[in-house]
């Protein structure tokens, strides 16, 4: 009885770390299809990874020291509507994601790491921090923090 009880446990353990490291690397995939579909002017893709909810938020640093702070997606969706009225790409952009730390609670994932973007002016690195919502099953994007590294990035876009 107790082989049993051991067994099944081992078994229910191993199911449960198999299950959170899918969720983990689905995460990781809306996280990169969100850059990386902005970049492409992919306005799909980069909509998928949000949830479509009057909760979502988007912060970030803005060059010459100002910031910006969206809420909900209506306002977010027009906020960026200009970067994807061209499907012009003018520089091709390489998104690297490093030192990931995910902390999972049922629906909720906070994910902090490091991002470099990589294109023909140079690299510039950010802290990023997103919040995501299992919502009918998939993980939506409800919070962005990008603190970008600006202390040479006006000295990249000027060579």
């Amino acid at each position: 009885m107790k082989t049993s009880l051991l067994v099944v446990a081992f078994v229910l353990s191993t199911v449960l770390q198999s299950l959170a490291q899918a969720d983990e690397d689905a995460i990781k995939r809306v996280l990169r299809s969100e850059t990386e579909g902005f970049f492409k002017r992919d306005k799909a893709e980069w909509a998928n990874a949000w949830a479509h909810t009057p909760y979502v938020h988007f912060a970030a640093n803005l060059y010459g020291g100002d910031f910006l702070l969206v809420k909900g997606w209506n306002n977010l969706e027009k906020q960026f509507a200009s970067q994807f009225k061209s499907s012009k790409i003018t520089d091709k952009v390489t998104v690297q994601n490093a030192n990931y730390t995910v902390h999972q609670n049922g629906n909720m994932a906070f994910v902090a790491y490091d991002q470099t973007l990589v294109d023909s002016h140079g690299k510039t690195t950010s802290k990023e921090s997103r919040t995501l919502e299992k919502i009918n099953g998939q993980w939506k994007i409800i919070n962005v923090t990008a603190l970008t590294n600006l202390k040479n990035f006006g000295l990249a876009q000027n060579k």
